[in-house]
């Protein structure tokens, strides 16, 4: 089984190179982008999305200590940390697809100072 590198930095969470990146993950296609570049751009989404999980579990903490839904957001978001890329070049693009989903939900659901969108 193949494995990604190490994720790349983590870039400001409302910056435009973040929804590039989601954009480039989520977009319509005729073809499947080369294996290279699917491995590419998990390793990209994955460090988006650590710095969001975390911040994700302290605002649970803080404000919303019993919701339940959030917590199982974050239990689903560090399954997509977790899980591997794939062989096939279908199921790398479908975690890829879930990672962008992932990195989506908390940039949209989360306060934008806490989310690194402030101002």
């Amino acid at each position: 089984m193949a494995t990604t590198r190490a994720a790349q930095p983590i870039v400001a969470a409302g910056s435009d190179q973040l929804q590039a990146d989601i954009a480039a993950a989520l977009g319509t296609r005729t073809t499947l982008p080369p294996y290279d570049e699917v491995l590419r751009l998990i390793d990209t989404l994955k460090g988006h999305l650590v710095p969001l999980i975390d911040q994700a579990k302290e605002h649970v903490d803080e404000h919303r200590p019993g919701d339940g839904v959030w917590r199982q957001a974050i239990a689903g978001a560090e399954f997509q940390l977790r899980a591997g890329p794939s062989n096939g070049l279908v199921s790398a693009a479908h975690r890829l697809q879930g990672l962008a989903r992932c990195v989506l939900h908390f940039h949209r659901h989360l306060p934008h100072d806490v989310a690194g969108g402030g101002e």
